[in-house]
């Protein structure tokens, strides 16, 4: 079935988001083992894996619409020198997702390619539950002070 080229722009791109997701998630995860926080580890190590399931779903759907899938990697990731840098940047690489998502989802939804937009919404409700997710965990590592938060992640 050929799909149409801006809609196979959008799951391309969010694709991109995805890999970047799963390589930042993967360092975070050895980052924080090495730390010895063993609980973000274990959700760093979870996101990593959602990331590489979407990745596959994006990718099925990009072969399926006939268009040609962009795997270049365009994004560089650093170890965080902090447990909240690294919330911080997940925190900015899930809203970029989100703000992505909600725009292909209005626009797969005026092309009436209706398996991509629902694609694009099930992609968008885990988006805001990650968001949601980072938004508590900066909350109280705000509100217990880095030491207490630390303490709560071994």
């Amino acid at each position: 079935m050929k799909g149409q080229a801006r809609v196979i722009g959008f799951l391309n791109d969010y694709l991109q988001i995805e890999l970047a997701g799963h390589k930042q998630y993967l360092l975070a995860a050895a980052t924080f083992d090495r730390w010895g926080l063993g609980k973000l580890r274990e959700a760093q190590q979870a996101y990593a894996r959602e990331e590489t399931e979407h990745a596959a779903v994006i990718l099925r759907r990009i072969l399926f619409l006939e268009g040609a899938p962009n795997l270049a990697d365009a994004c560089a990731v650093r170890s965080p020198a902090s447990v909240e840098e690294q919330l911080r940047r997940d925190q900015a690489l899930v809203t970029r997702a989100i703000v992505h998502l909600r725009e292909a989802v209005t626009y797969a939804a005026a092309v009436k390619d209706d398996g991509s937009r629902v694609l694009f919404e099930r992609m968008l409700v885990d988006e805001e539950k990650h968001l949601h997710w980072l938004e508590v965990q900066l909350g109280l590592l705000g509100g217990l002070g880095e030491k207490h938060y630390l303490q709560s992640q071994i």
